[in-house]
């Protein structure tokens, strides 16, 4: 057998330029390369050209993507920068991770999570999910 990573994802986007513009602002995500109807980007810590393309056309289906952040601190600082910017979210605690959820502008499901399973969380998921306090319910 041999080891795999996940590499990159590619999505099709309704509005390439609102969909460039969700990335880069509530995930900052840097902008690597445009073509085409295609943009390819990054997040500043990754040595990859891409992990995220996304082109313009009619998309299959809406997704989950996840996105890890490093600490407490950061996931408490995404969860105050998209509660001012208005967007509706949900917070949750999966036990091994928290999560903030929201939609991208195609309807996609965007999940920033912290992973707690050494830092208090649990060992394993088992599909148990609780609000996180401060869920203001704007799903």
């Amino acid at each position: 057998m041999y080891a795999t990573r996940l590499a990159y994802v590619h999505l099709k986007v309704r509005h390439l330029e609102a969909a460039v513009t969700f990335y880069t602002r509530f995930l900052d995500l840097q902008l690597s390369e445009r073509f085409d109807k295609t943009s390819l980007l990054a997040s500043s810590d990754s040595d990859a050209h891409f992990e995220l393309a996304l082109t313009e056309g009619e998309p299959a289906g809406p997704v989950t993507l996840g996105f890890a952040v490093a600490s407490p601190q950061d996931f408490e600082a995404a969860r105050k920068f998209v509660e001012l910017e208005g967007v509706r979210h949900g917070l949750e605690d999966r036990g091994i991770a928290w999560v903030l959820s929201l939609q991208d502008p195609d309807g996609n499901t965007v999940e920033l999570f912290l992973d707690r399973r050494t830092s208090g969380g649990a060992a394993f998921w088992r599909g148990e999910t609780v609000p996180l306090p401060g869920d203001d319910g704007k799903r």
